[in-house]
């Protein structure tokens, strides 16, 4: 009998190019430093149309609920405020590709204080664009 701590984990094949790579990697740091930076136009651009974001967080209760922004929702929270709020934050940013094959990718983006696990698109206009986010804070 095979014991599982023996069998090799799951590592995704990433089927892109550099230049490929090179975009998505831009798509989440205008992201990530949009979001540090309070500039929402810097993040729109990384966002697709159909964006939703999710995560279980606790409520007033401690009981997890589902919490879900669509684009313009992540949009109205980016403040400009968030410039100062990050000012002395280390805005972590560090961007791994896990999957990605033809038109689609898989990402984890380690921010301060969460971790965004992303699927990004390579849109009609040719450009990757953030289409779904799943969250969660660090504990």
């Amino acid at each position: 009998m095979l014991a599982l701590c023996c069998l090799p984990l799951y590592a995704g094949d990433v089927e892109l190019g550099e230049s490929d790579q090179a975009a998505i990697r831009f798509a989440a740091q205008d992201y990530a430093q949009g979001w540090y930076q309070g500039d929402r136009e810097r993040m729109a651009r990384a966002l697709h149309e159909k964006l939703v974001k999710r995560a279980y967080l606790r409520d007033a209760k401690r009981q997890r609920q589902l919490s879900e922004l669509d684009k313009a929702g992540l949009l109205a929270g980016n403040v400009p405020q968030n410039a100062q709020r990050y000012a002395s934050a280390p805005k972590r940013a560090e961007v791994e590709i896990l999957d990605g094959v033809g038109n689609a990718a898989t990402v984890k983006l380690r921010m301060d204080g969460w971790v965004d696990y992303m699927h990004l698109v390579r849109d009609t206009d040719g450009e990757w664009r953030i289409i779904n986010v799943l969250w969660e804070p660090l504990p």
